[in-house]
Formats: C-alpha cells, sequence, structure tokens
C-alpha cells in the first residue's frame, strides 16, 4: 500500500486518481474521470478508507486489489504536516511556485470560503499582497510547513501545473510503466478544471520571461484581484521594493511597459 499525504486543497484526490488511471502497477477501480466545478476529484473511488486529521488510523480496503498497488489518502487539513510515518508515503510538498495554488485551494476547496472585500480594488489587491509577504515573515505560517522529508517520496504541488514529465518520472519506480495518452487525456480536464488556481503563478513565470528577455506581454482583464495582488507581491520581493504604492498604480498595469515603469520610477527614488 502507498500512502498520498496531502495538505488542505494539496490535490490528494487527484494523485489517487491519476495514479489510478494512467499507472499500469496501480490499481484501478474506474477507467473514466470527473472533475467538480471547484475543480476536486472527490467523485472519484477511494481504494480504502481515509485516514483523516489526526485520528486513529483504521484499515479498511474498499476492493481486493489483485496484486496491484493500492492508495490510501492521509487528509490531515493543513496544519498539521507531520509525517505519519508510514511506508510508501507520497508527501505533496507547498513549494515556492505552488503558495499562491495553495493559498486559493485551501481557502476555497476545502473552506469553502469566498474573497469577498469591502474594499476597493487596489485596497484588495494589496491586503493579498501582504497576506504573501506575511507568509514569508512568519516561518510557523501553513504555506511555509508541507516541505520534503527524508523518509518520504516528495512532490511538488506546482509541479502538477508546470512540470508534469518531474512528477510521471517521480513516480513511475513506484507505480510502474505510465500510459502517457491516458496521462495526457485526463491531466488536461484537470488543468483546465483548476485553472483559475494556477493563474497566478502562471502570470508571475510570463512577466518574469517577459521582462528578462525584453518581450511585451499583455494584461488581460481575466486576471483576479488576487492574481494582480500575488504579481505584485512577486515583483516587490524580485526587485527588493518596500511596497509598489497601491494607491499610485490603483489602475495596475496592461504590459509589461507599464510594469518597465513603475519599477524604474520606484527604483530610481
Amino acid at each position: 500500500m502507498y500512502y498520498i499525504h496531502y495538505p488542505s486543497g494539496g490535490f490528494g484526490h487527484y494523485m489517487l486518481q491519476m495514479i489510478s488511471i494512467c499507472f499500469e502497477d496501480a490499481y484501478c477501480p474506474q477507467e473514466s474521470s470527473t472533475f467538480s466545478k471547484s475543480g476536486n476529484s472527490h467523485a472519484y473511488p477511494l481504494h480504502c478508507k481515509t485516514w483523516l486529521h489526526n485520528q486513529p488510523y483504521i484499515k479498511e480496503n474498499y476492493y481486493n486489489f489483485k496484486g496491484k498497488k493500492s492508495i490510501c489518502l492521509i487528509d490531515s487539513g493543513i496544519d498539521d504536516c507531520i509525517d505519519r510515518g508510514m511506508p510508501n508515503t507520497i508527501r505533496m510538498c507547498i513549494d515556492r511556485d505552488a503558495k499562491s495554488i495553495v493559498y486559493q485551494t485551501c481557502r476555497e476547496k476545502a473552506e469553502e470560503s469566498t474573497f469577498d472585500f469591502d474594499l476597493q480594488d487596489y485596497e484588495i489587491r494589496e491586503n493579498f499582497s501582504l497576506t504573501y509577504h506575511h507568509s514569508d515573515n512568519n516561518k510557523d505560517f501553513y504555506l511555509n510547513k508541507w516541505q520534503p522529508l527524508d523518509k518520504t517520496i516528495n512532490l511538488n504541488i506546482s509541479d502538477l501545473f508546470f512540470n508534469s514529465k518531474q512528477i510521471i518520472k517521480n513516480l513511475i519506480p513506484h507505480f510502474g510503466h505510465c500510459n502517457l495518452d491516458k496521462f495526457e487525456s485526463l491531466h488536461k480536464k484537470f488543468k483546465e478544471a483548476n485553472l483559475k488556481y494556477y493563474r497566478a503563478q502562471e502570470l508571475v513565470n510570463s512577466i518574469k520571461n517577459a521582462l528578462e528577455n525584453n518581450i511585451d506581454f499583455i494584461l488581460d482583464k481575466n486576471y483576479t484581484l488576487h492574481d494582480q495582488g500575488y504579481l505584485n507581491y512577486w515583483l516587490e520581493k524580485q526587485y527588493n521594493i518596500k511596497e509598489i504604492p497601491p494607491y499610485d498604480f490603483k489602475d495596475w498595469f496592461t504590459n509589461t511597459q507599464d510594469i518597465r515603469n513603475c519599477l524604474k520610477l520606484i527604483l530610481s527614488q
């Protein structure tokens, strides 16, 4: 048996679904897949009873695995990141590029809360930026807790969206050959269903590339205030800027030239 230990909103159910369907040595209770409106994979059948939070582990298999490798989910919430000490544990880690992803999935998927604020847009944008700065300055903040461990199989959550080949590479030694056609078909649906959660980091990646290579990049209106605030945070951190004045740039950016002009103005002061 393998165990998938993941934070709230950390895609543990998708990992179960993806491994079951795409890897030949894993037990597959169902070949088809679905995603909810929020992007989760909770409708996919579990192999066995989930080990929930810090409750005692009660092994309860739902199938005869017929020699195939089975998977138990360890859903211990967002704060309890302590390894359960079980062999063959896959640990979903909150790496640097996953922070904006998990922040949103934890709030919207796990807590079912919304980002509703009675504030002006520029104030909401600033609040998101300050949240990520707060995370950097407080090691006990939940986004900093799910780090790799020596005795677990560590997978970066951001690799699910930006480096899926690494995910496959890390899983093959444990679950055998991966059917790439099945994987690419399923993973495309997964990314489409979860687009809003990784757009902030995707935006940062695009802006970083555009600034480094002097490329023009248009910022469309589909980026949420969260995405915008996360980019402001990244710019402040990347260029060692104390603050992008929220009111002075309340209309935000429309393209990379606006960002260059902002950086030039602030850095020249």
